[in-house]
């Protein structure tokens, strides 16, 4: 049973962390308000409590977002990041977890070496040998291109270390049992082996997902063409606009902070 003293010391130190929470709030909700104004009444509201009061509820209200949606190519950004992506995801499961698999399972000559080979790139910076993927892609005419921009993001070092830390784990016995009825090891992998280990699947495509959304330097390498663009060069294009309203801007950034958070969640 709580004492008053200590009720008393619950409701002030909740009282200041909704005081500190508002305070780290206040750019988002100026942000959010401002998102539906034009820049006018942006410039006017500037220095007063209005800047934080989204404007009356009109045939306006959403032409900022309307604008951006149509106008630009926010909708093309993003929809070429989610298609990236998917294709990443599913490359990226097969290749990295049948070389975890390998790794983890099948006894082949150098085995340990070609461990130790992964376990060393793993702290290689991408940026020392994007240079080399950018040569190699110039050199087969790929720039420009979705293979040229996926096929150097295939593999990835940290993903085959992780789904052969997993992979592991797996009893032996069900492979023998597997072998019983025919079963190679390539359909044990995807028939037995990915359904058992859903969770390091996830985890590969949630690193994968964010891998795309945040690449900015690698893209900007590979494409010339808008229409292949990402979502981060993209939307850098659109905000360095000079014919981008600041509304417009908002907008654009609270519809990506609103994608983002859902990624997050999920």
């Amino acid at each position: 049973m709580l004492t008053k003293k200590q009720k008393r010391n619950n409701w002030i130190l909740t009282v200041v962390l909704l005081i500190v929470s508002l305070l780290f709030l206040f750019p988002v909700i100026w942000m959010l308000a401002n998102s539906f104004k034009p820049d006018a009444a942006i410039t006017a509201d500037m220095n007063s409590m209005a800047a934080f009061i989204p404007p009356a509820l009109n045939g306006n209200f959403f032409e900022n977002y309307v604008s951006v949606l149509t106008n630009t190519g926010f909708v093309r950004y993003m929809c070429n990041t989610l298609f990236y992506a998917a294709i990443l995801i599913v490359l990226g499961v097969i290749v990295n977890g049948l070389a975890g698999y390998a790794l983890a399972k099948i006894n082949f000559p150098f085995r340990e070496r070609w461990l130790l080979i992964i376990m060393l790139l793993m702290i290689v910076p991408m940026e020392t040998i994007i240079t080399i993927h950018f040569l190699i892609i110039a050199k087969l005419g790929l720039l420009n291109t979705v293979l040229g921009y996926v096929l150097p993001m295939i593999v990835n070092p940290f993903n085959i270390f992780l789904f052969r830390q997993v992979f592991l784990g797996l009893p032996d016995d069900v492979y023998e049992a597997a072998q019983l009825d025919h079963c190679g090891p390539v359909k044990y992998f995807f028939t037995m082996v990915l359904p058992m280990s859903k969770s390091v699947v996830a985890t590969v495509s949630v690193f994968t997902f964010l891998n795309v959304w945040n690449d900015y330097l690698w893209p900007s390498l590979v494409f010339t063409s808008s229409d292949l663009l990402t979502a981060q060069i993209g939307l850098n294009a659109i905000t360095s606009n000079d014919n981008t309203t600041t509304g417009q801007t908002l907008a654009v950034i609270t519809m990506v902070l609103s994608i983002h958070s859902s990624q997050n969640r999920s």
